[in-house]
C-alpha cells in the first residue's frame, strides 16, 4: 500500500503532504470521524481516489483520500473507541462491570481530561444506552470519587479530569476539599478522608486547618442549605473521633447549631439519608433535655416521608409512642396534619399509627390535606397520598369498615365532588368504594329506585352533587373564562416563546407551558364538577330535620350561646355568612339530626370539642343571605 501511495506521489497525482496522512491511514486502522464517531479502515481504492471506512451505522462508507486525510484522526489500538469498534459488546459490558478503570481508559484517551458534556458526548448512546445512562453516571460517580486518581469537578464548567502522578492521596484529598466550592462536594471529600485516615502520615496536624475552617463554612451555609451545612458538621465530627487527641477548641458544635435553628429542622432533614438523621435526633435529645421529643413532633411536617418514618420509629424506641398518639389524635379531630404525615399513617394503619388511623376523623383528614396541597400550585410535585389512595386497593375498604351508611355515603360524596382525582382514577377509587359497599351505588351511578305508586311501580331519581343556581353559574364563567380567552392567550405565548431560541434553555416557553399544564387541568376540574352538579334554589327543603337548604339554630350545651348555620350546597361555603356545604365535617355531623338533638363539633382552640344543641330549623329563603 505504501509503494501505491508513493506512486501516486511520484506521479504527481497527489500532494506528498496527503501522501503522508493517508499512508498513515492503511487498511485496519482505527479512526475518528468528528461527526460520524469510531471507524475502521476497510479498503483502499487509490485509483479511484477513495477508501471505505466502516463508522457507526454506515458500513462500507466511501470517502475521498483528500476529505479522508483532512478529517480523519488516527486512533492507536489502546484507544477506548478503537476497542469499541473492534468489539463493541466487551466494551459496553466493561463500562457496565467496571466503571473505574472504564472512566481511566476514557480519560488517557483522550489526554486525560474531558469536560462533562464532552464526556457525555462520547459516551452515552454509544457505550452506554440513552436510556440507561442516567443511573449508570449516579452509580459510577460514587465509586470514581474514591480513587484518587480523579478529579470529579463539583460543577459541569470544570474538567473531569486525571491526577499527576506525583500527588500523594493525602495532597490529592486536602487539594480537592480546598478546591471544592459545594458543600456537599466538601462533605464527599470529608468522608473520603474520614474513611482513610491511614493515607495521612499525622492526621491531627495534616487536617487541623480543615477541620477547624469548618465552622465558618457551617455559619454561612446554614442559611441557605441547612441539610447540608449539618451534615458536614456531623462529618467533621465523625472524623474528629477518629483522630487520637484533636482539640477542636472553640469549634461550633451542633448541639448549637440545633438550638440556633430549630425552625429549620424540616429543612434539615428532609432528603437527609437515615444514618446522619439518627445522628441529628440524638444530637436534638441532648440539646433541648426533656423538650426533645416536642421538638421532633413539631418538625414532622414538611421534613419529607423518610423523615417522619424515622422520626415515629425513634420516639417509639424512646418510649415516647403516647406523646405521638396523642399529637396525631389531636391533628386529626383539627384536621390540621399535612399530607405527608397522614400517607404515613394510613402506610402504618397496622402498625404504629393503629389507633390514629381508627379516629374517626381520619377519612376527612385525607380529603382535606390532599386537597390543601392540590390548591397549591407554586411548585408541581408528587403526593404520596394521592398515589397511596390510587395504588392501595385496600386502604379504603380498611378506611370505611367500621363505618355506618352514613359516614360512608358521606366520603363517597366528598371523593366524587373533589377536583384532587380526575378522570380514570377517581373513577377507580368509587369502583372500589361500590364493589365493597354496595349500598353507595345509587351516588356513582346517579340514579335511585324509589317507589313511586301504590302498584310498586318505580322511578328514577336523580341524586347528583347539590349546588346553588349561583355557584354552578359562577363555574360555568370560570370554564368559559379559561377555554375562551385563557388557553387562547396561552397558546399565543406558547408561539411567540418558541422563538426566542433553544426549548432546552428557554424560560419564557418552559413557563408558558407550565401555565398551560395549569389551565389543561382546571379546565378538566371544572367540567367533571359541573358535569355531576344539580342546580337548585333550595326551595323544596325539609324543616323536619338539618338537611340541604335549612337554617339551623344552635346553642352552646355549656354557655348558652346561640348561633346561626345555613347548611346549603357543595360549593357555598361562607365562613363569614355562617353559610357550610353539606359535604364539610360540619355539615356532615349535623345531616339527618333534629330539634333536641346534641352534636359534638371541633373548636378553634387544638384538641377541643364543644357540644351544641339544635333550638330551631327553618328553611332558607335567599332574602336572608
Amino acid at each position: 500500500m505504501q509503494e501505491q501511495v508513493q506512486t501516486l506521489v511520484d506521479a504527481g497525482r497527489l500532494d506528498a503532504k496527503l501522501g503522508e496522512k493517508i499512508s498513515q491511514l492503511g487498511p485496519g486502522v482505527f479512526c475518528l470521524h468528528k461527526s460520524w464517531g469510531p471507524g475502521v479502515i476497510k479498503e483502499w481504492d487509490l485509483f479511484g481516489d477513495k477508501m471505505l471506512i466502516d463508522f457507526e451505522g454506515k458500513p462500507g462508507h466511501g470517502m475521498k483520500l483528500q476529505f479522508a486525510a483532512n478529517s480523519l484522526e488516527v486512533l492507536n489500538n489502546d484507544h477506548i473507541f478503537a476497542k469499541f469498534v473492534n468489539d463493541p459488546d466487551s466494551t459496553k459490558q466493561f463500562a457496565i462491570d467496571d466503571p473505574i478503570s472504564f472512566a481511566f481508559e476514557v480519560l488517557n484517551s483522550f489526554g486525560g481530561t474531558l469536560f462533562l458534556d464532552h464526556w457525555e458526548d462520547k459516551i452515552r448512546g454509544r457505550i452506554i444506552p440513552e436510556e440507561k445512562y442516567k443511573s449508570w453516571w449516579e452509580s459510577a460517580k460514587k465509586k470514581i470519587r474514591t480513587d484518587n486518581r480523579f478529579v470529579l469537578p463539583p460543577k459541569r464548567t470544570l474538567p473531569f479530569e486525571l491526577r499527576d502522578d506525583d500527588v500523594s492521596p493525602a495532597d490529592a484529598l486536602i487539594g480537592d476539599f480546598g478546591q471544592a466550592k459545594d458543600i456537599k462536594a466538601k462533605i464527599s471529600i470529608l468522608e473520603s478522608m474520614g474513611k482513610d485516615l491511614s493515607v495521612f502520615e499525622e492526621p491531627a496536624i495534616e487536617l487541623e486547618e480543615i477541620l477547624k475552617s469548618i465552622s465558618s463554612l457551617v455559619t454561612v451555609a446554614i442559611r441557605r442549605s441547612p441539610g447540608a451545612a449539618v451534615e458536614l458538621l456531623i462529618v467533621r465530627d465523625d472524623v474528629v473521633t477518629k483522630i487520637e487527641e484533636f482539640d477542636l477548641g472553640d469549634g461550633l458544635k451542633l448541639s448549637d447549631v440545633l438550638l440556633d435553628n430549630k425552625e429549620k429542622f424540616p429543612e434539615i432533614l428532609k432528603g437527609m439519608g437515615v444514618g446522619r438523621q439518627r445522628q441529628v435526633y440524638d444530637a436534638i435529645k441532648d440539646a433541648y433535655g426533656d423538650l426533645w421529643s416536642t421538638e421532633l413532633i413539631a418538625c414532622m411536617e414538611g421534613s419529607g416521608a423518610r423523615a417522619i418514618s424515622e422520626i415515629t420509629k425513634y420516639l417509639s424506641d424512646n418510649g415516647h409512642d403516647k406523646l405521638l398518639a396523642d399529637h396525631l389524635m389531636t391533628g386529626l379531630s383539627q384536621r390540621s396534619l399535612g399530607f405527608e404525615v397522614v400517607a404515613w399513617i394510613c402506610k402504618e394503619r397496622e402498625g404504629l399509627a393503629i389507633d390514629a388511623f381508627a379516629h374517626k376523623g381520619i377519612s376527612a383528614s385525607i380529603i382535606g390535606a390532599l386537597e390543601r396541597d392540590h390548591l397549591d400550585e407554586t411548585t408541581p410535585k408528587t403526593n404520596r397520598l394521592h398515589d397511596l389512595l390510587i395504588n392501595d386497593a385496600e386502604l379504603i375498604p380498611d378506611l370505611l369498615v367500621d363505618c355506618d351508611k352514613a359516614e360512608i355515603r358521606h366520603f363517597t360524596r366528598r371523593i366524587q365532588a373533589t377536583p384532587v382525582f380526575e378522570g380514570l382514577n377517581k373513577n377507580s377509587l368509587l369502583a372500589r368504594i361500590v364493589k365493597r359497599f354496595p349500598l353507595v351505588e345509587d351516588l356513582i351511578t346517579g340514579e335511585k329506585k324509589e317507589k313511586k305508586d301504590d302498584k310498586g311501580a318505580e322511578q328514577e331519581k336523580s341524586t347528583s352533587l347539590i349546588v346553588s343556581w349561583e355557584s354552578l353559574q359562577d363555574r360555568q364563567e370560570k370554564l368559559e373564562d379559561i377555554i375562551n380567552k385563557k388557553i387562547p392567550e396561552n397558546s399565543k405565548e406558547i408561539g411567540i416563546a418558541r422563538e426566542y431560541g433553544d426549548l432546552k434553555e428557554n424560560f419564557e416557553f418552559k413557563a408558558a407551558k407550565q401555565q398551560q399544564a395549569v389551565l389543561m387541568r382546571q379546565k378538566a376540574e371544572l367540567e367533571a364538577e359541573i358535569s355531576t352538579a344539580r342546580g337548585t334554589d333550595f326551595s323544596d327543603a325539609n324543616t323536619s330535620s338539618v338537611s340541604i337548604g335549612t337554617i339551623v339554630e344552635l346553642e352552646d350545651a355549656n354557655s348558652g350561646s346561640s348561633e346561626s348555620i345555613t347548611m346549603l350546597g357543595a360549593w357555598d361555603t361562607d365562613t363569614e355568612k355562617g353559610i357550610i356545604s353539606y359535604l364539610s365535617g360540619m355539615g356532615n355531623a349535623m345531616l339527618g339530626k333534629s330539634v333536641g338533638d346534641e352534636i359534638e363539633l371541633p373548636t378553634e382552640i387544638e384538641g377541643e370539642t364543644r357540644f351544641v344543641r339544635i333550638k330551631a330549623i327553618s328553611a332558607y329563603a335567599k332574602e336572608n343571605s
